[in-house]
């Protein structure tokens, strides 16, 4: 195995050039990569490129129009950021959760977004935000919705030679939660998780509601059916069952697809009764 180790963008442009054909792997904090070849050593790339010393690829920055991370920022940074916080408390609270300490302060957002794992846990609040992704080749860069980036379990349309260098989350003054059920308390991979994103009006109705969830199809998805029913009026109880047009869970080691169905719909409807009470005052508890 050939190991690069670049410490620009434009010293890995000129390598990308030089590797076309060969297979290759980005090791940026290395938490899925690793295990991953420690299971099947088939998996070992021709060239694996060391993006750790590429400082543009680091940090959290902010314009008028849009807050931009890094691609080695890593998962205790975005759990500590008090901008991503105040603006994206979704992504806020799944950094929070996720895994361990030693782990968060090793893994990069960019990582577990091309992990594309159903189960991911930023990637519902990074949805339902709509943030898009940069990525960056040989023949330049482009920036695509992550919805179209990840394609399936573990797949993207990120091309052999590119690697994702930003995440770009647009400013539109959104509130936002995320919520996440796992088997044990920390640690654990998602059985559940979803993220709501929402704007009110001055008398607290929703202008807008977007409800991502994960662990509960091949990628993840819009719960776009349910949240139509909730915009437009339909009572609780009966747009729950919207959800059901949307999902497609499986049964793995972890819970059954009729689990996943149930616990979703149960926590949804606690959420929009209690958490999200005055958004809608239609969904207090009588």
């Amino acid at each position: 195995m050939k190991y690069f180790c670049p410490n620009s963008i434009d010293e890995l442009h000129k390598f990308l050039k030089t590797i076309r054909g060969l297979s290759m792997s980005i090791l940026a904090g290395g938490t899925d990569l690793m295990p991953r070849w420690e299971q099947n050593k088939r998996l070992m790339p021709d060239v694996l490129i060391d993006i750790k010393k590429m400082g543009e690829l680091f940090g959290i920055r902010e314009n008028e129009n849009e807050i931009i991370i890094g691609a080695l920022t890593t998962i205790q940074d975005i759990k500590k950021s008090k901008l991503i916080y105040n603006e994206f408390s979704s992504l806020s609270e799944a950094a929070r959760q996720f895994a361990g300490v030693q782990i968060r302060h090793r893994a990069t957002i960019g990582g577990n977004i091309c992990n594309a794992s159903p189960a991911g846990d930023l990637l519902p609040g990074l949805y339902a935000h709509h943030a898009k992704i940069q990525l960056i080749g040989p023949n330049g860069h482009r920036l695509i919705p992550v919805s179209d980036f990840i394609v399936g379990p573990g797949k993207t349309v990120m091309e052999p030679e590119e690697i994702v260098s930003e995440i770009h989350l647009p400013r539109k003054g959104e509130k936002s939660l995320f919520y996440k059920l796992g088997l044990r308390r920390s640690m654990a991979i998602a059985v559940v998780n979803f993220a709501v994103v929402y704007n009110t009006n001055p008398d607290n109705s929703f202008t807008s509601l977007n409800i991502t969830a994960g662990a509960v199809a091949p990628t993840i998805v819009f719960l776009k059916s349910f949240s139509d029913a909730i915009m437009n009026g339909v009572p609780l109880d009966e747009a729950i069952r919207f959800v059901e047009k949307d999902i497609s869970p499986i049964n793995d080691i972890r819970a059954t697809a009729n689990y996943r169905r149930t616990v979703l719909k149960n926590v949804l409807k606690y959420t929009f009764r209690h958490e999200l009470a005055d958004a809608h005052e239609e969904y207090e508890e009588k």
